[in-house]
């Protein structure tokens, strides 16, 4: 062999050892957990943890790993081991600060496993946090991954349909730009079309995600797009072809054998309603069950409340009432706790998103103004002084009236919220107490307020200091807000004590509300000085109902004078208690009336008077009752 022959053969292996050796640890692994998420998320994550387990790896490659590790799982409806990756990934990203465009990847991802999980308000936070990152790094691929995660959020959970779309098309504006168009952003699209009846619209975005997905080799996506399409399709008719069922149930064993539960379920639920049109409502039901029985406990959230809307349905159809009436239970308590539980996190992300996009027609403006500015300069040098000045007025007013504009929002958002727990304050309050409907009819539900006063508030403030009391009124602020409706009005009314507002009450479902209330501030548990055991809390409940009298024509300001003489005998009574007071019958005594001796008036049956605690003391109040 020559010289020159075994020369060459030297310098190829030595270039195949640097390049092995430049490759980090792990990084083939990743690589192949991130193709496999979608197609087989079992494999991946059995991948993942098998490297994670062998290699001595670097901060990156184990932040990326646990990410795909946590994704795969979610997508293998795996929850527990999708949790603890979270928690994993949340870990290092602590300990271990990374670039702006490292970040926004992890949390992108995170924030994906904990939507897959039906943890919308965690997810939230995550994309709130992945929006900043991508912000910083100026990466338009992460931004339009995070506007459709919003707007699918916006679809599945609140049914803004409209908000949903207008957050897509934002993403599609993104991805025409950068040329990289996801699959994933044309399936939701046709989700929400649907969802809003654009059949048309759907069918078109379906067929869309079909073609990206067969392109990019995403197996999961080409077979829920598919899936939709042709549920879609079928739709048209009365019945179920015998070639569209058989296309789905082949869709269902690819799905199955991809891991991909979710999918399936969907695609169950999709036969379930078609086998319903056509009046086979024992064939809809028994598709329904094997749906649910697929789902995992503990993950698919959305899923499972699709599942119980079909599985009412076909009760319906059966007449079998009884269980209807459970799954309707049943549905309206997922829904109910979803919504309250996701709605403050989707605002406070909306208003992040908004506030963004505001700032970037802000910079557009000012870009504009300033080539304004140039082609103005240009032409003063053929125009007079005084038409260059009368533009740099208009300018100036222009920007005035900008920066005025900002400036009266603020203070609007400033006069209406309380600045330490962020509730309504009472001047807000009052406002709103003031729209209240009058009811002509006893038996009609009417308005409530209830008033909450913190006991003994002024002693623990002296003994703990002031930083202790701000921290007790935000936490009651918080649980105040978790304990109520969405639809409830939640204020501070001053100091230690709080209002709540609500609609639409009968007396019976006042008191329950009241004892809400009150068992939900007495579960708190604050800390009391340092190292110190953590002290109980309870409060004292009044409430009054607008108008007191049907008919009558007193203001709210008569209702929260009675709640608040109801209030002071809950404190009397011995506190952590709650007193009601009900006007019956027409306008019969004045309030000052009621207010003077309620304990007569509640004796005659003139007035009923509710109480947690019996019997009710309605001495006069003495000179402080903390």
């Amino acid at each position: 062999m020559s010289s020159r022959i075994r020369r060459a053969l030297l310098l190829l292996v030595l270039a195949a050892i640097f390049s092995a050796a430049a490759a980090a640890p792990g990084e083939a692994e990743t690589a192949r957990c991130f193709e496999l998420r979608d197609s087989d998320p079992a494999k991946a994550a059995a991948l993942a943890e098998q490297t994670l387990r062998g290699q001595d790896l670097g901060v990156e490659e184990r932040i990326k790993l646990t990410t795909c590790l946590g994704r795969s799982a979610a997508n293998a409806g795996q929850a527990p081991r999708a949790l603890e990756a979270v928690a994993a990934v949340d870990t290092l990203l602590a300990r271990h600060p990374m670039p702006p465009e490292f970040q926004l990847r992890a949390l992108s991802n995170t924030g994906a496993t904990l939507h897959m999980l039906g943890n919308i308000r965690a997810a939230l936070d995550y994309y709130g946090r992945a929006y900043e990152a991508a912000r910083q790094s100026e990466s338009d691929k992460a931004q339009a991954a995070m506007l459709t995660n919003v707007g699918s959020i916006q679809s599945e959970w609140l049914g803004a349909f409209e908000e949903a779309e207008s957050y897509f098309a934002r993403a599609l504006v993104v991805e025409r730009r950068i040329g990289e168009p996801d699959p994933l952003l044309p399936y939701n699209r046709g989700m929400n079309f649907h969802r809003m009846g654009r059949d048309h619209d759907a069918l078109a975005a379906f067929a869309e995600a079909e073609r990206l997905a067969s392109a990019a080799g995403r197996e999961m996506v080409l077979q829920r797009a598919r899936a939709e399409r042709l549920a879609l399709e079928a739709a048209a008719g009365t019945g179920l072809p015998a070639a569209t069922r058989d296309a789905l149930l082949d869709i269902v064993s690819r799905q199955q054998a991809l891991a991909d539960p979710s999918g399936a379920a969907t695609t169950l639920l999709r036969l379930s309603a078609a086998a319903l049109r056509g009046g086979e409502a024992q064939d809809a039901l028994a598709w329904v069950r094997q749906a649910r029985d697929l789902l995992p406990p503990g993950v698919f959230h959305f899923e499972r409340r699709e599942a119980l809307l079909a599985e009412l349905a076909a009760l319906e159809a059966l007449g079998d009432w009884r269980r209807a009436l459970a799954a309707s239970e049943e549905l309206r308590a997922i829904e109910v706790a979803d919504r309250h539980q996701n709605l403050d996190g989707l605002a406070d992300l909306q208003a992040k998103l908004q506030d963004t996009r505001s700032a970037e027609e802000l910079l557009r403006l000012r870009e504009e103004r300033r080539i304004e500015a140039l082609e103005m300069a240009h032409a003063a040098r053929l125009r007079n002084a005084s038409i260059i000045a009368f533009v740099a007025l208009v300018l100036l007013m222009v920007a005035f009236a900008w920066y005025q504009r900002g400036v009266t929002a603020r203070l609007r958002r400033l006069s209406t919220v309380d600045g330490l727990t962020g509730l309504l304050n009472r001047r807000a309050a009052s406002r709103e107490l003031q729209r209240g409907e009058a009811s002509t009819n006893e038996a009609e539900p009417r308005s409530v307020v209830f008033l909450i006063d913190i006991d003994h508030f002024k002693t623990r403030n002296d003994r703990h200091g002031h930083a202790a009391g701000d921290a007790v009124l935000k936490a009651v602020a918080l649980q105040l807000r978790a304990s109520s409706r969405p639809g409830d009005m939640v204020a501070r009314w001053g100091g230690e004590e709080f209002l709540v507002g609500c609609r639409d009450l009968d007396l019976a479902a006042a008191a329950a509300v009241a004892e809400r209330l009150r068992a939900a501030m007495a579960s708190l548990r604050l800390d009391g000085a340092a190292g110190g055991q953590a002290e109980p809390l309870s409060v004292s409940i009044g409430f009054a109902c607008q108008p007191f009298f049907p008919g009558a024509g007193e203001g709210w300001e008569d209702t929260v004078s009675l709640a608040d003489r109801a209030l002071y005998a809950a404190k009397r009574s011995g506190r952590d208690a709650w007193v009601g007071i009900w006007g019956r019958g027409p306008d019969r005594h004045t309030v000052a009336e009621v207010l003077a001796d309620p304990a007569t008036l509640a004796a005659r049956g003139e007035i009923e008077v509710v109480s947690s605690r019996q019997p009710v003391p309605w001495q006069a109040p003495p000179a402080a009752v903390g």
